[in-house]
């Protein structure tokens, strides 16, 4: 499986910060969100969006065939 990646630095950071927020809110601090599905729901969102940040690699990006990654552009000797 090829993991190309798509995430630029401030992306990743981001995403580690939504990431390590909806877990704590999802599977730590149970008594914030009633709801046990909803609960659940949360903190399985930060963790992908906390592998997304490990692997600088968002699956719905590749799918879409998106990119924060800016590409370079090759200097010329003009």
């Amino acid at each position: 499986m090829n993991l190309k990646k798509n995430l630029s630095l401030i992306d990743r950071i981001a995403r580690l910060s939504i990431g390590v927020a909806c877990v704590y809110i999802g599977f730590i601090d149970s008594t914030l969100i009633a709801n046990n599905i909803a609960s659940f729901l949360i903190g399985v969102f930060g963790a992908v969006n906390l592998f997304a940040f490990a692997t600088s690699f968002c699956p719905v990006y590749a799918i879409t065939g998106l990119s924060t990654i800016k590409k370079s552009t090759p200097i010329s000797d003009t």
